[in-house]
């Protein structure tokens, strides 16, 4: 298994401070030496969750969970601690060195190309909406009060149908291998390419460095099922990733946990009080966590 020397990994560790990190997630407030805020892991009424600007670590003295911040970003992300160097070298600017693991560096690849496919379909989407056979879908968010701004900050869109996003990447260079691991097109039996969402209301889900990873579709008629999400795949874990948890990043929104359903509450949230909402991307019949 490859993995970055000691001093890298230092070296990013210590470029990134555990009180700006966490504070991205959680609402801290300073108590003598340390930031105090409830705890993101477990549910809570009083402050337990303990972070260390000295020692640079973090303590829930409520449900044990602790580290520094490569463990924080690890669990709060749903990530490797590969990924969470990578992602927080990122953030400081800091240039990794190339792992030489020939299996690595194919996964690696592979994720490569479907962040590509899923930013190419997320603008694709996007554009879609505004298309004249989009109606259905521009009579929807009028009817919902979605204003052009909410529209372009979520970049909500409009799938079309049966092969058309398909034949769309085909065109764009784009091959069935990270196509179909992106999970936006399937193939059947006889070996045709569908695309899963058709005729849908299309929300992309971006992770803490603002790449699309995932998508949800919400029908806008009688069909069912009524909401159809991206399965799990080589850049996405379902159920750990948060939907709009860059837009809460960028303008320095802190985290509370309530509960609401997903996809146009979550934004009707983000219009009204609640400014920026976040949700865990769990199946219906579960319990899905919400972070404002």
């Amino acid at each position: 298994m490859q993995r970055y020397s000691d001093e890298i990994i230092e070296e990013v560790r210590q470029t990134n401070d555990i009180v700006d990190i966490i504070s991205q997630y959680v609402h801290l407030k300073r108590s003598g030496r340390n930031f105090f805020g409830l705890c993101p892991f477990h549910n809570e009424k009083s402050p337990s969750f303990s972070v260390s600007p000295d020692r640079q670590i973090f303590h829930c003295f409520g449900c044990g969970v602790g580290g520094n911040v490569f463990t924080f970003l690890t669990k709060i992300e749903g990530i490797s601690f590969i990924e969470a160097v990578q992602t927080l070298a990122e953030r400081s600017n800091i240039q990794l060195p190339t792992l030489n693991s020939s299996g690595d560096e194919a996964k690696e690849l592979l994720k490569s190309k479907v962040y590509k496919v899923n930013e190419y379909a997320a603008n694709y989407y996007h554009k879609n909406l505004y298309k004249p056979e989009s109606k259905i879908a521009q009579e929807y968010v009028k009817k919902r009060k979605l204003t052009s701004e909410t529209l372009e900050s979520f970049k909500i869109g409009f799938s079309g149908k049966f092969d058309e996003l398909y034949k769309e990447l085909k065109n764009q260079g784009f091959e069935e291998k990270e196509i179909l691991e992106s999970g936006l097109v399937n193939k059947n039996d006889k070996g045709q390419y569908i695309d899963r969402y058709r005729n849908r209301l299309m929300f992309p889900i971006c992770d803490v460095r603002g790449k699309v990873i995932a998508f949800g579709g919400r029908v806008l008629d009688d069909s069912k099922p009524k909401y159809i999400n991206s399965p799990e795949n080589v850049v996405y874990s379902k159920g750990r990733h948060l939907f709009r948890i860059k837009c809460c990043q960028k303008r320095g929104y802190q985290a509370n946990t309530y509960c609401r359903r997903i996809y146009g509450c979550n934004i009707s949230s983000s219009k009204r009080n609640y400014k920026c909402s976040s949700t865990t991307w769990n199946s219906i019949n579960t319990r899905t966590r919400l972070v404002t």
